[in-house]
């Protein structure tokens, strides 16, 4: 029953007749993974590695022999000899301080044990992809996998801090993704905007009991630094430009560069999410993994929002073009400040007095800028005005944009004649 759950899982349609006999985890790699940069996978029963992704097709083998560890099974306790299940990450990548005859010459850290393995409460550490100072022989280690030194010399450069790594039973070839994988894509967007929305669906996406055994910190405290947060900034923005998902044993990961941004803190790293199906077969989050890394995504930010800053001064533009009060004091937040007005109701109260006596007729915007502060997305640019009137007059207008929801509002509005 459990191996038949387990491709249940896995989205593969079988018979019990059918069903190969194996012992452990049966990975299936998604034909989507395979455009990652690069996708490590080890595939126990044969002791070999393989490589999928952009990078891979660099190597001079994209499938080496590998050994892994002295008894068979999925890794449960410190010292049980045993290689572990499921999805892991490079975190380091070490060439000094090794033993030789154990190591050869370098090594690959991972994760072990992730969230879910603590969940499970397994327990054990130092799971490694190193080298060997002799040539290595099947299931020799004490749950590491060990390469032969020129296949691990030839992982320079190609894998890096974040690489995935797929360790199992058994590796199937790789089927297309399927409704699931779409589902967390979306799932994992939809946690990024409540969090960026401060939205109590932030925190609902959790399972507070899961998370409070897979993290080792309560649910409550972590929910309550995060209301505390939520009250009290004004303003945050979470982005990311591309969401990965992998299918684990009984879970799935999800992970992407994530750029946050709030008037007290600029940070930038690797997020990783950790899925379940619930008991209303609801994916909920049951562990998560941050790694703070320098990823220049402010810029990448910046560059992705463009098209969205243009189409928002053109509605904007159209609205004050037209006389529209209500659509161009649509744009504004409720506190905003437009020179010496202070709120939307003056700043309303005001156009709609002035376009009475003087109706707007050219707006024109030039040589759009945008870049981020403490107060938000500033967006500069020269603009030209006329009015009916024949009144015209130019100069440098800088507007802070802020996120409402899934649109634009100006909240501060500054013009330089």
């Amino acid at each position: 029953m459990r191996l038949f759950s387990l491709l249940f899982l896995l989205g593969l349609h079988v018979c019990t007749a059918s069903v190969p006999a194996f012992a452990g985890w049966q990975a299936v790699v998604a034909e989507e993974a395979t455009k990652l940069p690069m996708l490590v996978t080890v595939d126990k029963s044969k002791q070999s590695a393989r490589f999928f992704g952009e990078k891979a097709e660099q190597l001079t083998s994209q499938q080496v022999p590998c050994s892994s560890g002295q008894v068979k099974g999925d890794k449960q306790r410190e010292g049980d000899k045993k290689t572990p299940e499921g999805i892991y990450f490079v975190e380091n990548r070490r060439t000094s301080g090794l033993d030789y005859s154990l190591y050869g010459k370098e090594a690959y850290t991972l994760n072990y044990p992730n969230p879910v393995d603590k969940l499970r409460e397994k327990d054990g550490h130092g799971i490694w992809i190193h080298g060997r100072g002799t040539p290595i022989v099947p299931r020799e280690t004490k749950g590491c996998i060990a390469m032969n030194n020129p296949d691990i010399a030839d992982l320079n450069k190609r894998v890096t801090i974040n690489t995935p790594v797929i360790l199992a039973e058994q590796v199937a070839p790789y089927f297309q993704s399927n409704a699931e994988f779409n589902a967390l894509k979306e799932k994992t967007q939809q946690w990024l905007t409540a969090w960026q929305n401060r939205s109590p669906e932030y925190l609902k996406m959790f399972s507070s009991e899961a998370y409070s055994k897979s993290m080792n910190e309560s649910f409550t405290a972590f929910a309550k630094n995060k209301e505390r947060l939520f009250s009290r900034l004004p303003w945050i923005i979470t982005w990311t430009n591309m969401v990965n998902v992998l299918q684990g044993p009984d879970y799935w990961v999800t992970w992407f560069d994530q750029y946050y941004r709030a008037p007290n803190l600029v940070t930038q790293g690797v997020r990783r999410l950790y899925w379940q199906k619930n008991d209303a077969g609801e994916f909920v989050i049951v562990g998560m993994e941050w790694k703070e890394r320098r990823l220049g995504m402010e810029q990448a930010y910046l560059d992705a929002m463009v098209a969205n800053v243009h189409n928002f001064l053109d509605d904007w533009v159209t609205d004050w073009k037209t006389g529209s009060v209500e659509g161009y004091i649509s744009r504004y937040a409720i506190n905003a400040v437009q020179g010496s007005r202070r709120g939307i109701d003056a700043i309303a109260a005001h156009k709609k007095k002035l376009w009475q006596q003087k109706k707007p007729v050219e707006v024109v915007l030039s040589d759009i800028k945008m870049s981020m502060s403490r107060r938000g997305l500033e967006v500069s640019m020269n603009q030209y005005y006329g009015d009916s009137t024949g009144y015209t007059d130019q100069g440098r207008k800088t507007l802070v944009l802020l996120p409402e929801g899934d649109h634009w509002v100006i909240v501060s509005e500054e013009w330089r004649s």
